[in-house]
């Protein structure tokens, strides 16, 4: 699922000062040049002009008039910079099944944005171009958070900028652990540890569930993918261009097996058909104990409409399986990349108009207002834990100062950066996928003695033939 909430990158107007040396000035009694010759000497030491390249530029539909005011006016901030630099829009956005299409017909735009899942497929099918050097180059290459960049690194070599991204997370209401006088486990937790939790603080006669899950719409196989994640498992994966489903799986059955145990200890809501705001809200009001969801939301919804102090909130990652295990949570974003079937110069310019806003302090200083305006509504800021800057460069330490200023500013445990580990969503057809594995997990929270390897099984195959078989790999 795309993330719920991302952190826009502002415009920011900057001003070029060109200087020129047009000013004479009296010397010895040297004889003046002839025209000829001041003319061959201007054209010996005149730069050339910079050779003009035209790009063209992801844009929006015609009825998103803000989003492409926008861009116009990014489109202008950079041409003044880079006069020799003509545009081109086109408002195509990314879609898996076009995308072969596309390049086939060499219509794809210079630049587009797509999501963390496509990152293997199109690299393999050379559908983006290696930004390696480009990247290297950039003064900024360092500073790139390692953790969002992952899906776009193949073989060592770039081949993507991340814009934004998510990792699943657990947030906890510390508040609900003291009243029951329970520590709260480890961050460098394990599922036994989060059972464990959730039994200490079940409480059902006063309708207080151990654990959320989202239980409603493809929002449940969405939450379930992570324990399948954490568990070793994956989706899918491609074989001679057919896209072949493998979460009937070892580590599939055990991810169901734990979702049974949830319901069979009546850990969840007794009402467990949740939607992705039903969760957040039923945790909000205090009605559970830890929920799932992507970026900082649970804590948003929880302090800003559930009045909750930001103390009693803390964020963790997806338990391990097993002690000293991944803490894997499926990885969301988006990333801008480059056509490959444009020239070198074009693949130049559009790398830095991809990243020619980046590093600014424009979003700092948009980040300043936003905290601030909140600040005057009593309500609080809940930063991304996930950005496209390491947290250690110049840009990170402006923002974590800029943050620490204010006390109305959510702050995550450190450890949670460290510990957490993103893996992409499935390439193709995710949705469906997710769809199709929450009726599964409604027959685990609905029948006594579901079977569980049957249930896997019967879903796995309908995806197959209904889904997966009928995508066409270009």
């Amino acid at each position: 699922m795309r993330g719920k909430k991302t952190s826009a990158i502002s415009a920011i107007a900057l001003t070029v000062l060109l200087a020129g040396c047009g000013t004479q000035t009296a010397t010895t009694s040297t004889p003046s040049a002839s025209p000829a010759a001041s003319s061959a000497t201007n054209a010996q030491t005149a730069a050339p002009a910079p050779k003009k390249v035209t790009i063209t530029a992801q844009g929006f539909k015609p009825d998103q008039k803000e989003k492409n005011d926008q861009l116009d006016q990014r489109i202008a901030r950079f041409k003044a910079k880079n006069p020799n630099v003509e545009f081109k829009k086109d408002d195509w956005q990314y879609n898996p099944l076009e995308i072969g299409i596309k390049m086939a017909s060499n219509s794809a735009p210079t630049e587009y944005t797509t999501y963390a899942t496509e990152g293997k497929v199109l690299v393999d099918k050379k559908w983006v171009a290696d930004i390696t050097d480009s990247m290297n180059a950039w003064e900024h290459a360092k500073d790139m958070n390692d953790l969002l960049s992952k899906p776009f690194v193949v073989n060592g070599k770039t081949y993507g900028v991340p814009i934004d991204g998510y990792v699943m997370t657990i947030t906890l209401n510390k508040k609900l652990f003291r009243d029951k006088g329970v520590e709260l486990p480890p961050m460098d937790w394990t599922w036994d540890d989060l059972l464990e939790a959730a039994r200490k603080i079940n409480d059902p006669a006063k309708g207080i569930a151990g654990f959320i899950p989202m239980g409603k719409g493809p929002e449940a196989g969405w939450n379930w993918t992570n324990f399948l994640y954490a568990a070793g498992g994956d989706v899918q994966k491609l074989d001679g261009g057919k896209v072949v489903g493998i979460f009937n799986s070892d580590a599939g059955l055990k991810a169901l097996e734990f979702y049974k145990k949830l319901k069979d200890e009546n850990l969840i809501p007794q009402n467990w058909a949740l939607g992705y705001g039903d969760a957040l809200s039923a945790f909000s009001q205090g009605r559970g104990a830890m929920v799932m969801c992507g970026s900082g939301n649970a804590a948003d919804t929880a302090i800003n409409e559930g009045g909750i102090p930001k103390e009693d909130m803390v964020v963790y990652p997806m338990p391990a399986l097993t002690k000293g295990g991944k803490h894997t949570g499926v990885l969301g974003g988006n990333y801008r990349v480059i056509n490959p079937k444009s020239d070198k110069d074009q693949q130049a310019v559009a790398f830095k108009w991809i990243t020619d806003e980046y590093f600014t302090d424009d979003f700092l200083n948009s980040t300043k207002k936003e905290i601030e305006d909140r600040k005057t509504k009593n309500r609080v800021y809940i930063p991304q834990p996930i950005n496209y800057w390491k947290d250690s460069s110049d840009f990170g330490k402006k923002y974590t100062d800029l943050l620490a200023k204010y006390d109305n500013v959510f702050k995550y445990d450190p450890q949670l950066l460290s510990l957490w580990d993103g893996k992409p969503e499935a390439q193709y057809e995710a949705q469906k996928y997710y769809t199709e594995m929450a009726n599964v997990i409604q027959k685990v929270f609905t029948t006594k003695d579901v079977d569980l390897k049957k249930a896997l099984t019967d879903a796995s195959n309908k995806v197959q033939t209904e889904v997966f078989d009928k995508v066409k790999v270009e």
